[in-house]
């Protein structure tokens, strides 16, 4: 595996929460949403400096876990299960999974109940032993990541053990029939999915010294960066997988871990941790 020199640079630091930032996303108009440990759900927009200002559109008495942007509304998960859900005319609370929502896409949920579901009509399509963290699908079926390291398909017809400890990413990986898994042991696996229906495992490489929370390709698909309790971003040649940049903590990084990221485009990473920042990285910038 070869590293190259980093050209990936900071570009700029948002500062705001008061707690520890756990998911970031980008809605349609461009614009970052992030939640946190401080039940903040914040809208970022771009100022004249080149950096952002943030602006909390809602509150929750719990901490908000997992994040989904859509153009004019917003759904947060949070750490008691409820959903906080934004739009241009009001903010509800819906409910979500007891003890706690812990992924969120437009129409679907997973949480610490073990449920796979659609939040908007509690229509339950699968239920899994132990809590659900991260759901893929691939040719026509969905595939749920647990806290136990396995990854069940949702008919509960296969199990995979994939990690050792909880699974905390799955990736449709970009440009291969492959998925990618990622964990708390600090590795990456790749699946082979040419079988729709059984995966077959490719390989595992370790990707960091500690449990990896996020995995999110570029936009374009030709790269996948993951994000880490170790501090670090890692950003892999989706081709390839070679190591092409590890965006380090220090004084111009992260100093605690790191728990979420977005592809702002191409070459702009957007990644927040556990320092209550939000960091701007840069290709070539």
């Amino acid at each position: 595996m070869n590293t190259t020199p980093s050209e990936w640079n900071m570009a700029s630091e948002w500062t705001g929460h008061q707690g520890a930032v756990y998911d970031l996303a980008m809605a349609e108009d461009g614009r970052v949403w992030s939640v946190g440990g401080d039940g903040l759900l914040v809208r970022w927009t771009s100022n004249a400096k080149g950096g952002a200002e943030g602006e909390a559109m809602a509150r929750a008495d719990q901490a908000l876990f997992s994040l989904w942007a859509g153009l004019n509304e917003v759904t947060a998960g949070g750490a008691s299960g409820g959903l906080v859900n934004w739009t241009l005319k009001e903010t509800r609370i819906l409910e979500g999974h007891e003890g706690g929502t812990l992924w969120l896409t437009a129409d679907m949920s997973a949480g610490a109940d073990g449920l796979w579901k659609r939040w908007r009509t509690g229509e339950v399509l699968a239920q899994v032993e132990g809590r659900m963290r991260c759901p893929v699908k691939t040719g026509g079926f969905d595939w749920l990541g647990t806290h136990h390291g396995h990854i069940h398909r949702h008919d509960g017809e296969v199990t995979l053990e994939a990690h050792d400890g909880s699974v905390r990413a799955l990736l449709a990986w970009p440009g291969k029939p492959a998925v990618a898994s990622a964990g708390n042991d600090g590795r990456l696996r790749l699946w082979s999915a040419e079988d729709a229906a059984r995966w077959r495992p490719l390989l595992s490489l370790e990707a960091h010294r500690g449990a990896i929370y996020r995995m999110v390709a570029s936009p374009d698909g030709t790269r996948v960066a993951t994000a880490s309790r170790d501090k670090s971003i890692a950003i892999w040649d989706a081709a390839t997988l070679d190591l092409v940049a590890r965006l380090k903590g220090g004084r111009s990084g992260h100093l605690r871990s790191v728990n979420a990221l977005v592809w702002a485009d191409d070459h702009t990473l957007i990644t927040g941790g556990d320092a209550r920042r939000i960091l701007v990285w840069r290709q070539g910038g």
